[in-house]
């Protein structure tokens, strides 16, 4: 490494790390209240939308400048002009995303990586702010018959997710908070199937109640939700005899206990316990379904 490279690159370690602290305070220190129609909300999201974009792309000129400085003084004739012409395209076109990532100088394309991913960061934190409040709006709409309106502000809600929200399919181990979870669905049920349907997943919540099913008698649905309670409920099947789950009580307290195939101690829970359940996500149905589910000790 140079010596001109150095100092170059200490400063852009610094820049992005004041960046992102002054980007983070200025997102976390904007109100949260929620406007009374779902399209101000929805306009206020993208409105913190552009303005981390714009934010973004200055400090990336800013970082680029004393990139091309480096190179200058350094006599690099060719990381010099590569600066010069990646300034030139954010003057004409400012975006800055993968499809603009050059193969050299490494040092840019170093530095693009980090702003995408700060960039992309800051949005999805931006974003899932957002959703909860468009989502009771949405759910405000629907109750009050406005439902052009619900249905207008739920393809918004979808684009937002599209445009911003990667479809990423969830490991196993990767566990879930039921809020999640609920949220998901009830903001768009088919961008949700196409996550998390058919994928085995694990998710905490808080244990509401079971119900024998009265058409299978070796099933039993346990119930768990939020720990609001909001957003609903998700059902979780236990199947004999894998699992024997029944309810007991004791000193005026309701107990739900599970008994495990192979393991001769009973795992005993109170209602409004935090429980973790892995099994296979069915989508929804009046409410999320997990099948083939068991207790994650």
């Amino acid at each position: 490494m140079s010596d001109h490279s150095r100092p170059t690159s200490l400063r852009l370690a610094l820049w992005v790390a004041f960046l992102c602290f002054g980007l983070a305070k200025g997102l976390l220190g904007q109100g949260t209240a929620a406007p009374q129609a779902g399209d101000a909300e929805l306009q206020k999201c993208e409105e913190r939308i552009a303005s981390v974009q714009r934010e973004i792309l200055g400090r990336y000129e800013t970082l680029l400048g004393e990139l091309q400085e480096g190179f200058q003084k350094g006599a690099d004739l060719e990381g010099a002009v590569a600066v010069r012409t990646e300034r030139q395209r954010i003057t004409r076109e400012p975006v800055l995303s993968e499809q603009h990532l050059l193969a050299e100088p490494r040092s840019v394309r170093a530095l693009q990586q980090q702003m995408i991913t700060k960039q992309q960061e800051l949005i999805t934190t931006v974003v899932q702010e957002s959703l909860p409040r468009l989502i009771e709006q949405k759910r405000a709409l629907t109750i009050a018959g406005r439902l052009d309106e619900a249905v207008a502000l739920r393809a918004a809600i979808e684009r937002l997710q599209n445009s911003h929200l990667p479809l990423v399919r969830p490991d196993v181990a990767t566990v879930i908070p039921a809020e999640t979870l609920l949220q998901i669905y009830t903001a768009n049920r088919a961008r949700a199937d196409q996550v998390y349907k058919g994928q085995r997943v694990t998710v905490r919540g808080i244990l509401g109640g079971f119900r024998p099913d009265a058409a299978d008698a070796t099933r039993v649905a346990v119930y768990v939700t939020s720990p609001t309670g909001a957003g609903g409920w998700l059902e979780c099947s236990f199947q004999a005899p894998d699992y024997l789950v029944r309810e007991e009580k004791q000193f005026n307290a309701t107990f739900i206990t599970f008994v495990q195939k192979g393991n001769a101690t009973p795992i005993r829970m109170q209602k409004g316990q935090t429980i973790e359940v892995r099994g296979v996500c069915e989508g929804w149905d009046e409410l999320v379904r997990i099948s083939k589910s068991e207790l994650v000790r």
